[in-house]
């Protein structure tokens, strides 16, 4: 009892030596380095101290046997039954730490199980004061024996002593991870394997410091508490990597953890070493930052309003196209191309429709019969540009559709058109209507058809025929053939007109006229029916009319007067008279026959031969040298004296080929050249006078058209 309390006393003296903790700092790198022993050897630690040599690589470890050699001086004072019941745990322990490989924290009861037996202190007392027993030099390994025990410290509980120590290690074994585990039965496992202090000796003196430590100072037991703490986190962490590399063994052991650290590190090393942004740079980025928001919110919104217009935009269809319609001269045009703009955001966008649907111009089937044809564009609403060009390709009209309706076609021929009808913003109602333009472009023919009309549709032998042409458009003069004589068409008020002369014997019946104009050739009928004549039979040729002038017995001067053009129409104002004021007889009449010595037979029959038909009229006054006067207005071709039988002979051309002649005159009172009026003063008449009256060369009755029963020449 002497020597246990001496060596009770000597510990506290060494307990306070500065150099366990540099020990306590030490041991995690001596754990580190000296890995951890199989705990399937069963073998107990050999006596002279060789297998403690081994795992004792840090130079630190002499001075642990140092301390063992002090422990040693106290190993007869313990009893031999303490001994015996503590070294018995201790042969059991490999046989616990095979399958605690995972799980090393068991290994502390083993060593508080001996102790309860021996003593009635509980056993986590002495492993509380072996924490604290690194800082004393005479104690080298026996603290690192209870670090199982100073983990369950925390809980704040300890285990009363009994019988079942091993089981109240539980609670350490659940809360340490198995790599914690490891690394405390490695550091536990190392007083066992010095051979220089069994495991009983080194119970005994931790018992003595574990009663004496629990009158040292507060602040020596916590000073080794944490000592305790900072082995434990080195051992743990040693623990793990040394689990990693078991569980991943490398090619190469030592450089395969170190590649990766230098990685991490360097990289901490460059954010840390990246420079603090100034204000200009933090106002530049918090600029940019807004600026790349507003450029989000513009984008979406003109994603928002793209789709939307999008959507306006499949919706102007073609339908909504506006359906104009052009009729010309009654004949509906087709539109050769359109341009149209249909609003799809008001007057700002719009959708385009344009289309050329003809390159070359339409062409009307039907020609235009009218000089003046109606162009007619629906909806009148629309502004119009109407151009026309001829066959020359000269421009005839340039002007809108209302001013067309008072033009007139000139001549006939082929045109080419071309209107467009524009729909202005200006003219429009509002922004959305539809604007652009439709073109149409046609060729047409005017061929108006000249109206052709047979005045007289029914004439008699020796009277005149007249047949009417309307205006034409080319101007050129209708052309007339057929049996019938004539000096071809005049011009008239309205048109054309042509007077045909019907000879006293032209055969009665129908006849076939033809009239061609502008073109167009029309057919007519012409009746013709016979008239009443008188003949005068004589017994002696003295009897004869005299003077007698035929058909055949014009003088040169005449004749040649009646192939020339006429002129002017004269007679449409006045018409005719008779050239005598007074009343006069007739001796001689128009288409009279004079026979001489027919039997009674012929004459019965009015038939025989050496008859001659007069083509004139014989004039005799009822007083000699009476006056003669203009019958109707002309001019004087002829007004001479020709001698003989012919006497003073006048010709006067009343227009159209119609022209008066007057044989037998003494005096005269006009001149060639003159133009006279109607009733004007011709002449001084002989004792006869012969008139006559012809169209171009062929003589028609006098006294019909004097008393106004002619019908063809009431038309001009």
């Amino acid at each position: 009892m002497e020597e246990d309390k001496k060596s009770t006393a000597v510990q506290p003296e060494e307990a306070p030596k500065p150099k366990p903790r540099r020990r306590k700092a030490a041991s995690p790198q001596s754990a580190a380095d000296t890995p951890p022993a199989p705990t399937d050897s069963a073998e107990p630690p050999a006596a002279d101290g060789q297998t403690t040599k081994k795992p004792a690589a840090s130079p630190k470890k002499p001075r642990a046997k140092k301390n063992t050699k002090t422990t040693k001086t106290a190993k007869p004072k313990t009893p031999k039954a303490a001994k015996t019941a503590k070294k018995a745990p201790a042969d059991e322990t490999p046989e616990r730490k095979a399958p605690a490989q995972e799980s090393p924290v068991p290994a502390a009861p083993e060593l508080a199980g001996p102790k309860s037996e021996s003593k009635p202190e509980p056993p986590e007392t002495p492993a509380r004061e072996d924490a604290a027993a690194p800082t004393a030099p005479d104690v080298p390994s026996t603290p690192e024996l209870p670090e199982p025990a100073e983990r369950a410290e925390p809980a704040g509980t300890e285990p009363e002593p009994t019988a079942d120590a091993p089981a109240a290690d539980d609670t350490p074994a659940a809360e340490a991870p198995p790599e914690a585990a490891a690394a405390d039965t490695a550091v536990t496992d190392t007083p066992e394997q010095t051979g220089d202090v069994p495991a009983e000796d080194a119970a005994e003196p931790s018992g003595l410091v574990f009663s004496d430590g629990l009158a040292n100072d507060k602040a020596l037991a916590a000073e080794a508490a944490r000592m305790a703490n900072i082995s434990r986190t080195a051992q743990l962490s040693i623990a793990q990597i040394m689990a990693g590399l078991e569980e991943n063994p490398a090619p190469s052991a030592g450089p395969a953890p170190s590649s990766a650290a230098p990685q991490h590190d360097s990289a901490a090393d460059d954010e840390d070493d990246e420079p603090q942004d100034t204000i200009p740079q933090a106002l530049g980025r918090g600029v940019f930052g807004m600026f790349k928001w507003l450029l989000l919110v513009v984008l979406f919104v003109l994603i928002i309003a793209g789709g939307g217009v999008a959507w306006l935009y499949r919706s102007a269809t073609p339908d909504m196209l506006p359906e104009v319609k052009v009729t010309f001269d009654g004949q509906e045009l087709a539109p050769t191309a359109y341009k149209w703009h249909v609003p799809v955001v008001g007057s700002f966008f719009r959708r385009t429709y344009a289309e050329t649907l003809n390159f070359s111009p339409v062409v009307l089937e039907d020609a235009i019969s009218d000089a003046s044809p109606d162009i007619i564009v629906t909806p009148s609403d629309y502004s119009t540009q109407l151009t026309i060009t001829d066959a020359d390709k000269e421009t005839v009209y340039e002007g809108s559709v209302t001013g067309f309706r008072s033009y007139l076609f000139a001549e006939n021929g082929t045109f080419d058109a071309k209107l467009v009808v524009t729909a202005s913003d200006s003219a429009a109602e509002d922004s959305s209507s539809v604007t652009g333009t439709e073109t149409w472009q046609f060729r047409f023919t005017v061929g108006i058809k000249p109206s052709v009309t047979l005045c007289t549709p029914t004439v008699q032998q020796g009277s005149v025929a007249a047949v009417r042409v309307g205006s034409t458009m080319s101007r050129t003069e209708p052309t007339l053939t057929g049996p019938l004589e004539s000096t071809g068409f005049v011009r008239a008020a309205n048109g054309w007109i042509c007077y045909l002369p019907i000879p006293w014997n032209a055969e009665i019946g129908n006849t076939e006229l033809t009239v061609t104009a502008d073109g167009y050739t029309e057919t007519l009928t012409l009746s013709v029916r016979a008239a009443s004549y008188s003949y005068k039979d004589y017994s002696t040729k003295s009897q004869l009319m005299s003077p007698y002038i035929g058909a055949d017995d014009a003088p040169d001067a005449v004749r040649r007067l009646l192939t020339t053009d006429g002129g002017e129409i004269q007679w449409a104002v006045g018409g005719f008279v008779q050239p005598f004021l007074d009343s006069f007889d007739t001796p001689l009449l128009y288409g009279m026959t004079e026979y001489v010595g027919r039997s009674y037979s012929e004459r019965s029959t009015n038939y025989g031969y050496g008859g001659r038909t007069s083509t004139n009229v014989v004039i005799k006054p009822k007083k000699s040298k009476d006056s003669m006067i203009v019958p109707a207005s002309g001019h004087v071709l002829l007004a001479e004296d020709l001698g003989g039988s012919y006497g003073c002979t006048v010709v006067i051309d009343h227009g159209a080929g119609l022209r008066s002649i007057f044989y037998g005159l003494t005096a005269l009172d006009v001149e060639a050249g003159d133009d006279v009026k109607q009733g004007q003063l011709l002449g001084t008449s002989g004792r006869t006078v012969v008139a006559e009256l012809r169209i171009g060369t062929v003589p028609i009755n006098p006294l019909l058209v004097w008393r106004g029963q002619c019908d063809g020449l009431k038309y001009y």
